[in-house]
């Protein structure tokens, strides 16, 4: 299995238009019919310990394998994914993308 982990650095004064941002577009346009997708979650930050700020958004993604997730990033429904993004304003750096494998699932 494949994990793919985006992370959205947000400046704090829109952390709550990303949020909901994130979940009314996140996941649309076809994700979840790609052949191989397995889940998808939206992980908002939590600031902890208290006072210790986290600004980062993280997208989950779970494919079966390498060759699901890269037929994925050929389809269209990948380019429409990525059309219209936030306002860059939002940002308080670039979003990170990692990919990880799955060496043992609980």
């Amino acid at each position: 299995m494949i994990v793919v982990m985006t992370k959205f650095p947000i400046n704090p004064q829109y952390k709550e238009e990303f949020s909901r941002y994130a979940v009314e577009r996140f996941g649309e346009k076809g994700l979840t019919q790609q052949e191989g997708f397995i889940k998808m979650n939206i992980l908002q930050p939590v600031d902890f310990p208290p006072g210790k700020e986290n600004n980062m958004f993280i997208i989950e993604t779970y494919w079966e394998d390498m060759e699901a997730l890269k037929k994925y990033t050929e389809s269209e429904a990948f380019r429409k994914a990525h059309e219209n993004p936030p306002p860059r304003e939002w940002f308080s750096g670039h979003p990170v993308i990692e990919v990880y494998s799955v060496i043992k699932n609980m």
